[in-house]
């Protein structure tokens, strides 16, 4: 081996001791101040390369020698291997690389000996009932990364950085395995010959590891005490980082109900977070009605409770509108790589109290559907939010007992069905909702059930389940943010595709979005409506598969006489979805008691055409600057979907607040975003029976209010008739080779039905 050139080693010893201090983790001052003096004394290259290593090598806790096959061997370092319980500490590695392989270093399985991978340890790395599972999961207790930059710049010697997360504290034994891998895919080198990794066995693996005993100084045990403004306990989403920005508890050491694709964790009054000593950020919310909350704890050893008092700027409940999802999952998605399970129903109540939602639908689908399906019940429940497995959870070191708070009772769950992964998915995920019996007669396999939806939509509605379409908006984008248009989609891909054939035999009632360009989701809706069909719009999150931030993401506000609770809460929800008023949205706005000439009922009849008052009481809030774009960016890029962020006129507070008449907007108001219940009117005049709603565009959607004048119905567009009709010509086209050829002439009639229907609404309309 020739000697490595001073300059590179120096610049790479630099940078490395830059990280350590960026991560919380500094060299002593006179170690650091000591780097540019060697670097620049007169002394020969030879012995500068020797006092800088000797000058290094207490902090170094891993020594990496990579061979000619590009296979690292791990040797302690010098470095006393001491970590503190629940948070993270950084070290050295030195890299010698003879042969200048150019690759990642990267560590194996969070550097504990190959026992499990990053995300199955932070669900569920088995089923419940494998025998091995609890012994895994307890020995899975360190987790490492190498800080950015990981490559190795094919130096023949340099140095990295190591950050170590230890889940337990006292003296704890375990290995360090690092290796060069692909920078592409974290594959191993295409020459080692001992495959992935360079390690065929957890064996092999141990050979070439570095073995510690780690001293792990034991973390503090902290108490939340979360408010709401009023003083009641409740759950809420708690983020807590440290100066460097990382997230506890680590992410890749959670078990259910914390996911590790989630920043924050829900935690009720009373329950507890562990840390160790430090100053952190502490910063809570419970779902878009609330402010985010964020402040600083310094937890030392007399800290024991972090009080919390929780910044709510809305309250739809005072108004007699309660929130719900539709379209929520226990399994698959994001939750995890086998999604077999999921979580049950103990974890995701916990998850819908914490966003502060009154009832969440948990949609049983395919890839849970076997394993989900035994917490159907037909009714709703509110379970207590304890822990799923408390072997696992012991063996993960959550010991912590869940708590009862003073507005448990207000969240709800109902499982339902959400035919995604069926026969019928190509024609459009369906929701269900108020099953009776989630099983179509005559299967007994997801392969048995019909392969189009308006048969299982019919055998819904014979229980008087509400059906619908899930995320309507998928594959009908049209290239315009036109709305209505009248560019016929494609119809490709899992969107309310169907529905445009279900509606006019009267077996859908909805469809779901808030999630996509409301070009795509919102224009199949305009156009029924202007045929005069009284089909359903509602918010929804799909969470965690299209977003997994939290349920609640789209959310639909319905006005009820009093709050839903007990058994048949979907069912008073449903009921006041069909008759009463409702609207749908991000929950960052909202359309309180729209009303048309001070009447708040979803059907108001006209006598004769003229000039009608439209109002509503609005609150909506941003913040008053918009957020600062992210480093890097030139501008500040708003949220996908729907998002009161992208309804902000310019720079200022304001939001444009407007009434559409049959899917057009006929008349405006700006209001100010700042949290204050606004009061709107307009004078509207209308010409023909008509169905008119109030909307800020990208944020909040009501249900539309249905104006008949002298007891005609809606006509109100030929164009949305005949687009229509041939809309059912196109979704033939690309979806009737999916479906069974003995179901194909049934649909075919079906299809040809709702043509007909169209064309006679068509030959009906008042005006083009």
């Amino acid at each position: 081996m020739s000697d490595p050139a001073v300059q590179p080693l120096f610049a790479s010893a630099v940078r490395a001791v830059r990280k350590l201090h960026d991560l919380g983790d500094p060299l002593p001052d006179d170690v650091v101040t000591q780097l540019p003096k060697l670097e620049s004394s007169s002394m020969s290259e030879a012995d500068k390369r020797s006092q800088l290593e000797t000058l290094l090598r207490p902090f170094v806790l891993v020594d990496v020698s990579i061979d000619e096959q590009g296979i690292a061997v791990s040797a302690p370092g010098a470095a006393p291997p001491r970590l503190v319980q629940h948070g993270w500490r950084s070290f050295l590695v030195r890299v010698a690389n003879p042969h200048r392989i150019e690759a990642n270093l990267v560590t194996w399985n969070g550097g504990v000996y190959g026992l499990i991978d990053y995300q199955s340890h932070s669900a569920r790395i088995a089923l419940h009932d494998t025998l091995t599972v609890v012994p895994r999961i307890k020995d899975a207790w360190l987790d490492a990364k190498i800080a950015a930059p990981g490559d190795l710049s094919g130096l023949e010697v340099e140095y990295k950085v190591i950050s170590l997360y230890a889940r337990d504290g006292g003296v704890r034994s375990g290995g360090l395995s690092l290796f060069a891998a692909d920078e592409h895919n974290h594959h191993s080198l295409s020459r080692s010959p001992l495959g992935f990794a360079g390690f065929r066995t957890n064996f092999e693996l141990r050979e070439y590891a570095a073995s510690f005993d780690f001293d792990c100084a034991p973390a503090r045990e902290i108490q939340l005490d979360i408010r709401e403004p009023d003083g009641r306990s409740c759950m809420a989403a708690i983020t807590v980082r440290d100066a460097q920005g990382r997230s506890y508890p680590s992410k890749a050491m959670r078990l259910a109900p914390d996911m590790f694709f989630h920043e924050h964790v829900y935690r009720a009054t009373g329950e507890v977070i562990r840390l160790p000593e430090g100053r952190y950020e502490v910063s809570a919310i419970r779902g878009p009605e609330y402010r985010q909350v964020v402040q600083t704890a310094d937890i030392d050893a007399g800290t024991e409770t972090v009080p919390i008092t929780l910044d709510r700027w809305v309250d739809p409940a005072s108004h007699g509108y309660y929130s719900g999802d539709p379209h929520i999952h226990a399994g698959g998605c994001s939750h995890y790589n086998v999604p077999s399970e999921g979580v049950t129903p103990e974890t995701m109540i916990r998850h819908v109290r914490g966003e502060g939602l009154w009832l969440g639908s948990v949609l049983t689908w395919a890839p849970c559907y076997y394993h989900q399906k035994q917490f159907f019940t037909g009714e709703s429940i509110s379970p207590s939010a304890d822990l799923e497995y408390p072997a696992m959870q012991a063996a993960q070191g959550m010991t912590w007992s869940p708590q009862p708070t003073d507005r448990d009772a207000e969240s709800a769950l109902r499982y339902d069905v959400e035919v995604s992964g069926f026969p019928s998915s190509h024609s459009g995920h369906l929701i269900l909702l108020g099953l009776t019996d989630q099983d179509y007669p005559g299967t007994s396999l997801i392969e048995d059930w019909p392969s189009w939806n308006l048969p299982v939509l019919r055998w819904a509605k014979e229980q008087n389940a509400l059906v619908g379409y899930a995320h309507c908006g998928v594959g009908l984008g049209v290239g315009t943010e036109e709305l209505p248009n009248y560019i016929v989609p494609s119809f490709q891909g899992i969107g309310s595709n169907e529905i445009i054939v279900d509606v006019p035999l009267g077996a859908a009632d909805f469809q779901c979005g808030g999630q996509l360009a409301p070009a795509a989701e919102l224009n199949i809706w305009y156009h029924l409506l202007s045929v005069g069909y009284r089909t359903l719009m509602l918010g929804e999150t799909d969470y965690p598969c299209m977003y997994d931030e939290g349920p609640g993401v789209g959310r639909t506000y319905v006005r009820l006489a009093e709050p839903p609770a007990g058994p048949q809460a979907i069912e008073a929800w449903i009921t006041g979805l069909r008759g009463s008023a409702s609207y749908f949205g991000d929950g960052r706005s909202h359309v309180f008691d729209l009303a048309v000439d001070g009447d708040v009922s979803r059907e108001h009849p006209l006598d004769t055409p003229g000039a009608v008052r439209v109002s509503a009481t609005v609150a909506a809030w941003l913040p008053e600057e918009p957020p600062a774009p992210p480093a890097g960016r030139p501008v500040y890029s708003a949220p996908m979907g729907w998002h009161l962020e992208r309804s902000r006129i310019g720079t200022s507070r304001a939001v444009v607040v407007e009434v559409v008449l049959n899917g057009v907007v006929v008349a405006s108001q700006e209001v100010v975003a700042d949290g204050t219940e606004q009061e709107v009117a307009f004078d509207v005049t209308v010409e023909r029976s008509s169905w008119l709603a109030l909307r800020i565009l990208r944020s909040v959607h009501t249900q539309p209010i249905f104006l008949e004048i002298d007891g005609r119905p809606i006509r109100a567009s030929r164009r949305s008739a005949q687009w229509l009709h041939d809309s059912v010509d196109q979704l033939w086209k690309v979806k009737s080779g999916f479906i069974r050829e003995t179901e194909r002439d049934a649909a075919r009639q079906a299809y040809d039905e709702a043509q007909a229907g169209y064309l006679a609404r068509r030959d009906e309309c008042e005006a083009d």
